[in-house]
């Protein structure tokens, strides 16, 4: 009879969790891309397409190694992160550092595309809003974590990144003046 139960009642499709809602969400995203890395390593695409099922509702973020990061690191600083999630996190890590050791040229490679991108994206946007300040300033905070997404591949790629990079971004902001800083934390 449980078949018959389970028919009815069937377990939900992600793992339990000790975490709040929005915290076990991330907490499966992450471990659905640490589950692909090393296919995501290894293919041509810069931005996969992952689903998930979370409390929260079916998920679709897209994967990059910077998003990868950026859950593990939210994550990590979660103070209302469970003591069995941190545990399931710290597997997560492990893919991660795994992944890094075992595919070190596809993990520059992949990282320098995703700067590319992000930082293309800054640019255009930095280029509109000049052109045009009153419309694209409605922009500024979701463009600004492509900001902040350049920041953290810069770091990720550590002596391999550009030299000089966040200094010139940061020149280029002043003369239009955007104060990323200031911007961010309102």
């Amino acid at each position: 009879m449980t078949w018959l139960k389970n028919l009815f009642n069937p377990a939900p499709p992600y793992p339990p969790s000790d975490s709040p809602p929005a915290l076990a969400a991330e907490l499966i995203e992450a471990e659905a891309m640490a589950a692909e890395l090393d296919d995501y390593l290894l293919g041509d695409r810069l931005f996969r397409q992952i689903v998930v099922e979370t409390p929260a509702g079916t998920r679709r973020p897209k994967m990059t190694l910077g998003c990868l990061w950026e859950r593990i690191q939210h994550l990590q600083n979660a103070a209302d992160l469970g003591p069995q999630d941190r545990k399931r996190l710290a597997a997560v890590q492990e893919a991660w550092d795994t992944a890094r050791r075992l595919y070190p040229d596809q993990f520059k490679r992949k990282l320098r595309r995703e700067l590319d991108s992000y930082l293309k994206n800054w640019r255009y946007y930095l280029e509109q809003r000049a052109s045009d300040p009153d419309r694209w300033e409605a922009d500024l905070q979701a463009e600004l974590r492509n900001r902040r997404r350049v920041e953290l591949v810069l770091r990720l790629l550590g002596p391999d990144a550009p030299y000089g990079l966040l200094e010139d971004l940061e020149t280029l902001e002043q003369d239009l003046d955007i104060n990323v800083t200031q911007k961010d934390e309102s």
